[in-house]
């Protein structure tokens, strides 16, 4: 079986493992990004963007696509049964602290794409269909076993990169736990179109509250 080489290997192509190797294209350094998924992502998943965040898109030319893409939260409004309990500004909560001082919305899938847009711009494509089977570290070089489709790679690469969420194969071969709780109440995600106050710079967002 040949070995084919790079500098970083990229496990997982969500947000983390995207950046990551935007950052590194960037900087010249040859990335080959995988995720075992066979497509991207179709749900929002994550929604809130943090400001720190948008600050590294900046540094590396994206962020004016990534703003387009999502929503300024202008307000939270917090009903219960007796009615309007709290209403939160969001706009400028942060204001002299970043240049994105106001709470972002981004549906993960969304966000996904653009840096996908971005990264193959950039030369690099996402190898779909595509697990980390195993990986040794030799000291000079991470010797990893890819399979695709069925059909074994072995990949020498000076870094192995875990980028591949809470049940990580590369977290679990260097045995690597996963600490943290679960959180006594139930959350739910739902994508639904609905109604409610648009303003020019953003949405007005409500929370109800029953418990």
């Amino acid at each position: 079986m040949s070995m084919s080489k790079t500098k970083v290997l990229i496990a997982g192509a969500g947000p983390t493992g995207l950046t990551l190797a935007l950052w590194l294209t960037r900087l010249g350094v040859p990335v080959r990004i995988f995720d075992k998924a066979a497509a991207p992502g179709e749900t929002s998943r994550a929604l809130a963007v943090q400001a720190r965040t948008l600050e590294f898109h900046r540094q590396i030319g994206i962020v004016d696509d990534v703003l387009a893409a999502g929503v300024r939260l202008e307000r939270l409004t917090l009903h219960t049964p007796a009615g309007v309990a709290a209403r939160l500004p969001l706009s400028d909560f942060g204001r002299g602290i970043s240049l994105y001082s106001f709470a972002f919305a981004l549906p993960q899938d969304i966000h996904e794409r653009v840096l996908i847009t971005h990264l193959e711009r950039a030369g690099v494509e996402v190898e779909r269909g595509t697990e980390l089977v195993a990986f040794q570290d030799k000291g000079e070089a991470v010797i990893a076993t890819l399979s695709r489709d069925g059909r074994p790679e072995t990949v020498s690469a000076a870094y192995l990169a875990g980028c591949d969420g809470a049940r990580s194969a590369v977290r679990h071969g260097l045995n690597i736990g996963f600490p943290g709780g679960t959180y006594e109440q139930s959350f739910y995600v739902a994508d639904v179109k609905g109604s409610g106050e648009i303003t020019p710079n953003g949405m007005d967002t409500t929370i109800s509250s029953y418990g």
